[in-house]
């Protein structure tokens, strides 16, 4: 495929990482702070909230990073109206990814929510980001507005999300699709 000359200079743009992501991830550690509680009506939000009111602060910090690290199958979706960096965000999260363990996996559930609640997905590797990075735009894996409202949708997406959980084995996504 022949690209442009413009096309080639947008493909040598490195986006600018924050200090704390110049080194990878190794160098980030999480710190615990206090429970979080609201100025007033606590009841309130607590209901509206039950499974995070109350729950310890998390700040991310430089220093050395303790958690275990194991091989992660990792989904995205994109939804609402186009934007212009949606490409490089999904490139961005291949990176650290794939920075962290070459044997991690990043899908992308094509279409937005439904893709989710649907199974339809694509893996991504390097070849397939390197065709979107710095392209802009949402086409990578598409958009929707599809809400996740009905129970049946509700149990659809959290069977997706099981079945593509972390006992999945990375070499399972290396199939064609009708393979699987």
């Amino acid at each position: 495929m022949e690209i442009s000359p413009l096309q080639k200079e947008r493909l040598k743009y490195q986006p600018k990482l924050p200090g704390m992501l110049r080194h990878g991830i190794a160098d980030i550690c999480v710190k615990e702070g206090e429970p979080t509680a609201s100025v007033a009506d606590q009841d309130k939000i607590k209901a509206l909230f039950p499974n995070t009111y109350g729950k310890k602060e998390i700040t991310f910090q430089k220093g050395a990073n303790t958690s275990v690290p194991k091989k992660q199958v990792v989904g995205v979706i994109l939804s609402g109206g186009q934007a212009p960096g949606g490409h490089n965000v999904i490139s961005g999260l291949y990176d650290a990814l794939k920075a962290t363990d070459r044997e991690n996996v990043l899908i992308g559930f094509k279409g937005g929510p439904s893709g989710l609640v649907d199974d339809d997905f694509v893996e991504f590797d390097d070849a397939f980001i390197d065709a979107y990075r710095n392209t802009g735009g949402f086409d990578i894996i598409g958009s929707g507005r599809t809400k996740i409202e009905t129970p049946e949708q509700f149990e659809a997406a959290a069977k997706t999300a099981k079945k593509h959980g972390r006992h999945r084995l990375p070499e399972d996504y290396r199939r064609r699709p009708q393979e699987r």
